[in-house]
């Protein structure tokens, strides 16, 4: 499948052969490797045992079934989410690090699902072909410039749980930085929302992060995006109705933002941004409050839908 298509050829994959070579042959045949017959054949095979080997052998089904996005997307779309977020980095502090085998495993899925998810964010949102690039570059920046005070944004559940793994990794050995850096890997995905939104409205990034997680504590998306997350996932259409209910939470979520932050002059406090908005809707404590009232039990599709609907029409207020 990926032969036939034009990934092997991405300016962004040509590393991909030379690397596949030993050193001394690079050194020695760099203009013959360059030109070698089964140049594409290899790219090919790097990377998708490369794509398997990060994130798992399921993901492509996973991710094409939810996305309807095809295998070359899909690949491009996770190079990038790799580079975003800087995962090698991280990658290399595990493997430096003596811990046990299950402490390990739980970490290496905590950033399994951290690039998953900033993945399936880039399939909706980029056009395709997408250029791994320019994806990197647009949102690499400012993502690394957000990552460092992600914890501190946070409120509601997201802040509970980041403390909560950033004390039991701490406390079990995992090294300070890559604790900390992970705790907030759950959540890392919805910087990419913030770089859009911010990119799009032409704002400082902090500040549309600011409103936004202010935002989510205000609207008690916490619970809601807790409540999708303990759907059941049983069988396909369960695991598909899920992440469509995410991805239009994550979507509506970046919506209301730009509405929020981009009604008020630069120089409002952000919290006041976000209580002053409420307070000239009293529509939105009504809304609120049967979102929480949906949270309250166990969650399906439906009272998650509900929740979603809640949402969805604040956008018109």
């Amino acid at each position: 499948w990926v032969l036939e298509t034009e990934l092997p050829d991405d300016p962004y994959l040509a590393d991909r052969l030379m690397q596949y070579f030993p050193e001394p042959l690079r050194e020695r045949f760099a203009d013959d490797i360059r030109g070698h017959r089964l140049g594409r054949e290899i790219i090919t095979t790097v990377a998708v045992n490369r794509f398997v080997n990060s994130q798992g052998i399921t993901a492509y089904h996973r991710l094409a079934t939810e996305t309807g996005a095809g295998v070359a997307d899909i690949i491009r779309a996770q190079l990038a989410a790799r580079a975003i977020f800087n995962v090698g980095l991280d990658e290399v502090r595990l493997r430096r690090s003596d811990l046990p085998a299950e402490l390990a495993t739980e970490l290496r899925v905590t950033l399994l699902r951290m690039v998953e998810r900033g993945t399936r964010w880039l399939l909706h949102h980029e056009h395709a072909p997408l250029d791994v690039a320019a994806t990197v570059a647009e949102y690499g920046p400012a993502v690394a410039e957000l990552r460092p005070v992600l914890a501190s944004l946070l409120a509601g559940a997201d802040a509970h749980d980041q403390v909560a793994h950033a004390r039991a990794w701490i406390e079990a050995g995992v090294g300070l930085e890559l604790a900390e850096n992970l705790s907030t890997a759950g959540q890392a995905h919805t910087l990419l929302s913030v770089v859009d939104v911010a990119h799009r409205l032409q704002l400082p990034v902090f500040r549309v992060a600011e409103v936004h997680y202010r935002l989510a504590d205000a609207l008690a998306l916490d619970l809601l995006f807790a409540g999708v997350d303990a759907l059941p996932r049983q069988v396909r259409w369960d695991a598909m109705a899920r992440a469509a209910l995410r991805d239009e939470l994550l979507a509506t979520h970046a919506e209301l933002t730009a509405k929020v932050v981009g009604s008020t002059s630069d120089e409002t406090r952000s919290s006041s941004v976000v209580a002053g908005w409420v307070a000239s809707h009293p529509s939105v404590a009504t809304r609120v409050a049967t979102i929480r009232q949906v949270c309250d039990g166990t969650p399906d599709v439906a009272r998650m839908n509900v929740g979603l609907s809640q949402l969805r029409a604040m956008l018109g207020e």
